[in-house]
């Protein structure tokens, strides 16, 4: 199975214990592949190193993070510009996940997940996902 891990998840999955991290914890023992892009890796760091979040890492540990996910997942270049959601953000997962031939976008995102499926591809939460984390 491939998919994207939108931002609001993998923040999850960094910081606190729960279904995120097993998702992460899974990709990490191969069982899924993670497809991310250098849009999505930039804007993940952003956050963490963000002020006005509470996650104010330093730039050496969110390059850390940022290198550890890189590892972990194909990082894909897209070619395609999409230009269906409001927030330009949504916007560069959608074009992650169909360059990369995602079967789903797990997502926290009420605007991505209010899509649906975009051209083929599931959009849901994490919950709504039947997955065995273990």
């Amino acid at each position: 199975m491939r998919i994207v891990i939108d931002t609001n998840v993998l923040i999850s999955a960094i910081f606190w214990p729960g279904k995120p991290k097993q998702l992460l914890n899974a990709v990490r023992r191969g069982e899924i592949i993670f497809i991310s892009s250098e849009s999505l890796l930039e804007e993940l760091k952003g956050v963490l190193i963000s002020l006005v979040k509470p996650f104010r890492l330093g730039q050496a540990e969110a390059d850390l993070i940022i290198g550890h996910l890189k590892e972990i997942s194909n990082v894909v270049h897209p070619k395609r510009e999409i230009h269906v959601c409001r927030d330009e953000a949504d916007n560069r997962v959608l074009e992650c996940a169909l360059d990369g031939q995602a079967d789903f976008i797990i997502t926290g995102d009420k605007d991505l997940l209010e899509l649906g499926i975009f051209e083929g591809i599931k959009i849901a939460k994490l919950s709504d996902l039947v997955l065995n984390l273990g």
